[in-house]
């Protein structure tokens, strides 16, 4: 990456990097050692994705020029060059799965060893072609799937407990990687896109009652459901805003270029009375090939756009439907850049019949570029929070036995509560 002289810093360096089919983003932010200060962003680089469609690399030398001009950006306002980062990844379609184990406590009390026991209990098989992320412990639940929040000396004839367990296409990690080494760079960490712009996006109460997160990106939407503090399924539709730009491309007889102005500047999911009266000037290609402007409605361009919203979230809704634990959520959270068409948050309150709004990240980071206080780059700041908690869990799983340092979230909750 780019030679810059060596500053001193006072706390941690934590590099993270949003890989879309758009643009690649890059955020570099710094913490306490002591932890008592607010956590601050020091870096920031963006830059026009190229050699990557549906989070799958075409391209391995064009997404790596991509990454390293977006990284040097960052490297650039930060004043340091750094050599590890943690990654996004939506390509490949991200498995998101819940297990839930039991088990018969033999004198009555669970103690310690029970939850060893319970732990090692039904681990899941290998998926072939997938590689296991992360596993998270959900919830406890004893006897009559009465829940519990530390089931340690408590009485009770069984013990349930459900994981959640998060896998990733093996060839799309490893090609990403491949691309991040290109750059000198070493890939630290890899968060599927809907975890990471939830935990930017959703408040603890939300996180803790369920919420539905909804990233709608370039070539793909990413869904994610979170209940009980964890991200408990995740899935990918191959659909996104590029898709929507293609529409108004065909439709006007316009450049691509100039149909996502269009997009971003005028467009909306639901038409009004009013729209076919008001006028927007479109730049389209005449017979003879030279641009010319044309005055259209702007319902025209509404007619466009909501056609495949309305598809998209068909196929959410066709996704979620195999769930009954979604009819029990009432919150829906729109990211990404497709969170900032007009009105798509009400078109999703009347869609899926549930309180919807749009998902900033939320202001626990300092000195945050306001360009990035946006839907668009709430899977940024979640890859950068992420990476923040996780450098405290591995602090924290350092003491413990190899055991707890395989079943990640597990390890802290005995540090918590044992």
């Amino acid at each position: 990456m780019t030679i810059m002289k060596k500053i001193k810093t006072n706390g941690n360096m934590h590099t993270v990097i949003d890989i879309g089919n758009s643009k690649v983003c890059c955020l570099i932010g710094t913490t306490d050692k002591n932890k008592q200060l607010q956590p601050k962003v020091i870096g920031f680089g963006q830059h026009v994705s190229q050699g990557i469609m549906s989070g799958k690399i075409t391209n391995m030398k064009e997404i790596a020029n991509s990454i390293a001009r977006a990284v040097e950006g960052a490297e650039a306002m930060a004043g340091f060059s750094i050599n590890k980062v943690t990654c996004n990844i939506s390509g490949g379609r991200p498995i998101t799965k819940v297990f839930r184990n039991e088990i018969t406590i033999q004198n009555q009390q669970i103690l310690k060893s029970d939850i060893i026991k319970i732990q090692k209990e039904n681990i899941p098989k290998k998926i072939d072609n997938y590689k296991l992320l992360s596993s998270s412990l959900i919830k406890f639940y004893i006897d009559n799937f009465m829940p519990v929040d530390n089931p340690i000396g408590l009485h009770a004839r069984k013990l349930i407990l459900d994981m959640t367990y998060t896998y990733a296409e093996d060839s799309v990690l490893k090609n990403i990687t491949n691309a991040i080494n290109l750059c000198h760079l070493k890939v630290e960490n890899f968060i599927i896109t809907p975890e990471a712009s939830g935990i930017a996006s959703v408040v603890q109460e939300e996180k803790k009652n369920g919420a539905i997160v909804i990233d709608l990106g370039g070539n793909l939407t990413s869904v994610g459901i979170f209940k009980n503090n964890n991200i408990i399924f995740s899935d990918t539709i191959p659909i996104g805003g590029v898709h929507i730009t293609s529409d108004i491309v065909r439709g006007l007889g316009c450049k691509a270029e100039d149909a996502e102005k269009l997009k971003i500047l005028h467009g909306s999911v639901i038409s009004n009375e009013i729209d076919e009266y008001q006028n927007i000037d479109a730049p389209i290609i005449s017979d003879d090939g030279k641009i010319r402007s044309q005055i259209i409605p702007k319902a025209m361009l509404t007619a466009m756009i909501k056609p495949r919203i309305e598809e998209i979230f068909d196929l959410i809704k066709n996704r979620l439907s195999v769930l009954s634990i979604t009819e029990d959520i009432e919150t829906i959270i729109l990211c990404g850049g497709g969170a900032n068409l007009n009105d798509i948050k009400h078109l999703t309150n009347l869609y899926f019949k549930k309180n919807a709004r749009i998902g900033y990240p939320v202001n626990i980071i300092n000195d945050l570029p306001e360009i990035v206080e946006n839907p668009t780059f709430s899977c940024l700041v979640g890859l950068l929070i992420k990476s923040l908690e996780e450098e405290n869990l591995t602090i924290a799983l350092n003491d413990n036995s190899n055991f707890f340092n395989k079943f990640g979230r597990l390890g802290q909750w005995f540090d918590q509560n044992l």
